[in-house]
């Protein structure tokens, strides 16, 4: 849909969402159970990634997991991961298809916001 020259997404461009959770060694336990009440609460409605201890990875400069879930459940996991993330900082961006856009336009945090690594994201740009 176009307004004075800008074409507007619909939301039906979302297919699905990721959060990322970044951690470091003294956050990792608080990671830990939030990944445990996450899969406890949500477990057959997200994907959970594998710890990625080891930074950076990709355009993340920082350890994280990763969590993908669908746009239906975006009232409930992101309400909760906002009053119980702790000292975590939480990367959210819907998956579109173009990463990134989404890691870069489109991105929304939950808590102070890390720096990514735009030269990787351009680099890798599709």
């Amino acid at each position: 849909m176009k307004f004075q020259n800008i074409e507007y997404r619909q939301s039906s461009d979302i297919k699905s969402y990721h959060v990322h959770l970044y951690y470091d060694g003294a956050s990792k336990q608080n990671a830990g159970n939030l990944r445990r009440e996450i899969n406890s609460r949500f477990g057959n409605e997200v994907i959970i990634g594998r710890w990625r201890d080891k930074a950076p990875q990709g355009p993340h400069p920082v350890s994280h997991f990763q969590v993908e879930f669908p746009v239906s459940l975006f009232d409930k996991l992101v309400p909760f991961l906002a009053l119980n993330r702790g000292n975590l900082s939480i990367l959210l961006h819907p998956n579109t298809g173009d990463g990134y856009e989404d890691h870069t336009k489109n991105v929304m945090w939950i808590g102070p916001s890390v720096e990514l690594d735009s030269r990787w994201l351009n680099n890798n740009q599709q």
